[in-house]
């Protein structure tokens, strides 16, 4: 790595030497409003408060189709170094892409700054950087890196992926299977090292590879940020209040706890009125207008409609427990993000999960969690809440051990391990 000796600043104190310089290429990045764009962040901002410095290559706000939430922009301003934002070359090729609605979009929206992306990374002097850090789902950008590598071999390229690339189960484009199946061989190859956030899509990428790209892989989960949560104490609740922070749809649905809430209340009519169950984010009408919903009683269940990313987290610290609702699938591939700053609240987690990344943090969580399908199951998960929470006795509520290891601090750590044997 690149060490720079420490220097006296203006007031004579001496700055700590730097570990070694970044350029952490990604298109989601503040303010974006993106799902990735906090999954980005938290990490990359550990390491730079580690001791690297990050200088950002970014996609602008040229996407009229993703919305902007400016919560973490000033957090990033003050964290990383020099952020250049990329917008789509103007160029020929450029136009006639933009110009279909089916080219502009495969294998996502970002693949219309491949051009502007490519020339700016070869126009840069990379030798400064120890590597280049990239992170999907938006995956257009590891073919550009792919193209960057094959020009500039010594370049250390370190790929993290939070999602499953070809074989995910949840992409449903033809087109951008096949992109997906063309490209994912090439980025495994020319990365110098990749990274995933659940061993579960680790092992989808790496089923056809070769044992030698196994070794250049390695399992690190979203980071959750200390900094970004509230520095009090927790919000005293006139009920116990029961937040699920996200968007709900599909397969994705409250429908099971509704149930769950009414055997509840049927068991121990004395938790009726006690309960407040806050939904924080989008949610169809028709999930509120169920006949489990609608048997609950009056003030039970709040939509609470959407909030910055900085004031999630504020509803996650506040609130009492903290409901994950995941998709009754046969198996989710994903850990997510969100799952981090659930754990980074320090609030008891019920975990609605299928097998796969999230049930398996349950597990070593030690907390409370049952399949989407088992209303029963999550009757009793929810009581066992519950009563945590009721009995006050400040026991701790998860093994603490483990819920520290999504710590950005030791993520960084983790990270920089990596960062040192490229």
């Amino acid at each position: 790595m690149n060490t720079r000796t420490a220097v006296p600043d203006g007031a004579g104190q001496a700055l700590a030497a730097s570990k070694g310089k970044i350029l952490l290429f990604s298109y989601a990045f503040p303010p974006m409003q993106v799902q990735m764009t906090a999954a980005v962040y938290k990490p990359m901002a550990a390491l730079a408060r580690s001791g690297y410095d990050v200088d950002v290559l970014c996609a602008d706000s040229f996407c009229p189709e993703l919305p902007l939430d400016q919560s973490l922009l000033a957090f990033a301003e003050k964290t990383f170094g020099k952020i250049e934002r990329l917008r789509p070359a103007d160029g020929l090729v450029s136009r006639l892409r933009k110009a279909s609605r089916v080219l502009d979009r495969v294998p996502d929206l970002m693949t219309v700054l491949r051009e502007s992306a490519y020339s700016k990374l070869m126009d840069s002097d990379l030798s400064q950087y120890d590597a280049v850090m990239t992170w999907s789902p938006f995956h257009s950008i590891n073919a550009v890196m792919t193209r960057v590598k094959k020009a500039r071999p010594n370049v250390k390229w370190l790929a993290q992926f939070s999602d499953p690339w070809a074989g995910n189960p949840l992409e449903i484009s033809r087109l951008t299977k096949m992109w997906n199946a063309r490209n994912e061989p090439r980025a495994v190859a020319a990365a110098d090292f990749i990274v995933h956030s659940s061993r579960y899509s680790l092992d989808l990428m790496m089923r056809d590879q070769p044992e030698a790209a196994r070794r250049r892989t390695e399992v690190i989960p979203h980071a959750y940020d200390e900094a970004l949560f509230p520095q009090r104490m927790k919000a005293k609740n006139d009920r116990i209040v029961l937040r699920y922070v996200g968007v709900l749809y599909g397969r994705r649905s409250p429908e099971p706890l509704f149930k769950a809430l009414a055997g509840l209340f049927n068991r121990r009519p004395e938790l009726r009125g006690q309960l407040r169950v806050e939904l924080i984010g989008l949610v169809p009408p028709e999930m509120l207008a169920s006949e489990a919903a609608k048997s609950l009683p009056e003030g039970t269940v709040q939509a609470m409609g959407n909030v910055s990313f900085v004031e999630s987290l504020e509803q996650m610290y506040d609130a009492d427990i903290l409901l994950l609702i995941e998709a009754d699938i046969r198996q989710n591939l994903f850990l997510p993000s969100k799952l981090s700053d659930y754990i980074g609240a320090d609030t008891p987690i019920v975990g609605l999960t299928p097998p796969g990344g999230s049930e398996d943090a349950m597990k070593q969580l030690g907390c409370w969690h049952a399949r989407p399908s088992d209303v029963e199951g999550i009757e009793k998960a929810v009581e066992g809440a519950v009563d945590h929470v009721l009995r006050r006795d400040g026991a701790a509520w998860c093994d603490q051990t483990y819920r520290d290891s999504f710590s950005g601090r030791q993520i960084a750590q983790q990270f920089g391990d990596i960062l040192e044997r490229l």
